[in-house]
């Protein structure tokens, strides 16, 4: 018993069944960016609902661009109207609930009906993701200075785990039950809405509105309340510059972040993996990702928030570059007529790296942005967080195009030059002077 308390990364922290409850949204939204973003849809939609090959990608990324457009323009004034009405956890539990029935209905598609593929999916990834930046905004509240990075990357492991219950779940489904098909994915989706929704209900029971006392404003309406508040904090820009960069630096390498979580499917697909080998190849990165979480969880708050985020960046521009080669060999191979497929082993490599620095970047840059967040403005804060993650969602359609039109290496490449300019960023940060800006 004394072994596991050791081993348990938030032994004596407090509120555990607050922490718990929190857990639970991060497992709970797994089914959704996994089965629904990473793994299932974009086939699902490309296949069965576009069914033409010379525009598939474009159209996906069009489609989910518009939903992340949507949550961009909305997150920071949904998140100043939560801090000053105390809304944080009606809009968390709102936006998962919704967002479990939304999913549900994605298995109501029918061949070629891209019209309900759209108004379906684009209100379902907006609850999604407008979801993410409650739940973030509740970290601040529930970790201290010095522990933020230990819950994040605890709770994103947890979610990784989730997300690997899960791919065997789909992966023995798809063996057991002869749901190999695109076309019999239907029942995957409602799955993924109920496990949605499921999840969220402990959420719903026990986690606790950090600042239950905060009441409107006499004589203020709630859009004029959101607006006075961000109008408040873009005046104060100058004065939490560090925060401001690194939402700028988290602007262009979550592009990259994006681009692996929508097109990876697509991708190894392209390479000669087969709809089973998709599911492992996934599984794989999910592992990696689990893996990755122990770097925030154990060092971030050691080393510091922007020395993590430089070591894993520098990782993460390192294995662009070598998928981009990959790619580059690959397609010269296939050109000159060379007898014999080319080798996939170095995309496992590619994927186990590219997986590592998912699940520990992600992590630790929600650790950051609530290091540098202001105590009275963590929803507004992760707000604009939300906005520029989502900014970066919409950025993958030039990832899109250039693959389209030029090739998959060429636009690998336009990927690390993205990955390049966070980097540059983030080393323009000062992580006291942002905290002591923060009032932290």
């Amino acid at each position: 018993m004394n072994l596991l308390r050791r081993l348990y990364p938030l032994s004596g922290f407090p509120q555990q069944r607050q922490l718990w409850s929190w857990i639970s949204f991060d497992v709970a939204n797994q089914s959704f960016t996994l089965l629904v973003n990473t793994l299932l849809f974009s086939i699902f939609f490309s296949q069965v609902v576009v069914r033409n090959d010379a525009i598939d990608d474009r159209m996906w990324a069009l489609t989910y661009g518009a939903s992340m457009l949507l949550t961009a323009l909305l997150s920071p004034l949904a998140g100043a109207v939560a801090d000053d009405r105390a809304w944080k956890k009606p809009m968390l539990i709102g936006s998962g609930l919704l967002c479990g029935l939304f999913t549900c209905a994605l298995a109501l598609i029918q061949p070629g009906q891209m019209w309900l593929a759209v108004l379906l999916y684009i209100p379902a990834n907006f609850l999604f993701s407008i979801g993410e930046n409650f739940l973030a905004s509740f970290l601040p509240g529930l970790a201290k200075q010095d522990q933020m990075g230990r819950v994040s990357g605890f709770s994103w492991a947890c979610a990784y785990s989730a997300a690997l219950v899960l791919l065997v779940l789909t992966a023995a489904a798809m063996l057991a039950c002869g749901l190999k098909e695109t076309e019999s994915w239907r029942p995957f989706f409602v799955f993924a809405g109920l496990w949605f929704v499921a999840f969220t209900v402990p959420t719903a029971l026990w986690l606790k509105e950090p600042h239950p006392e905060a009441a409107p404003r006499a004589g203020r309406g709630v859009l004029r309340t959101g607006f006075v508040r961000l109008a408040a904090s873009i005046r104060e820009t100058g004065k939490r510059r560090d925060l401001a960069i690194l939402l700028g630096a988290s602007l262009f390498f979550g592009t990259g972040m994006n681009v692996v979580v929508f097109f990876a499917s697509k991708l190894a697909g392209e390479y000669g993996f087969s709809q089973v080998d998709l599911v492992v190849f996934v599984g794989v990165i999910t592992v990696s990702g689990i893996i990755g979480t122990v770097l925030p969880t154990l060092l971030q708050d050691r080393i510091g928030h922007r020395r993590t985020t430089i070591l894993l960046l520098v990782l993460w521009i390192a294995t662009t570059a070598a998928f981009a080669a990959y790619a580059w060999l690959h397609d010269a191979h296939a050109a000159s007529g060379a007898a014999g497929d080319y080798p996939r082993w170095p995309l496992w490599l590619i994927g186990n790296l590219l997986g590592f620095g998912l699940g520990s970047l992600g992590s630790a840059n929600r650790a950051f942005v609530g290091f540098l967040a202001p105590p009275d403005r963590e929803a507004e804060t992760f707000g604009m967080w939300g906005l520029v993650w989502k900014l970066s969602a919409i950025m993958t359609f030039p990832f899109a195009w250039v693959k389209d039109t030029v090739g998959t290496p060429q636009a690998l490449v336009l990927l690390g030059g993205f990955l390049v300019v966070g980097l540059a960023l983030v080393f323009a940060i000062d992580e006291k002077r942002g905290a002591a800006a923060a009032g932290r």
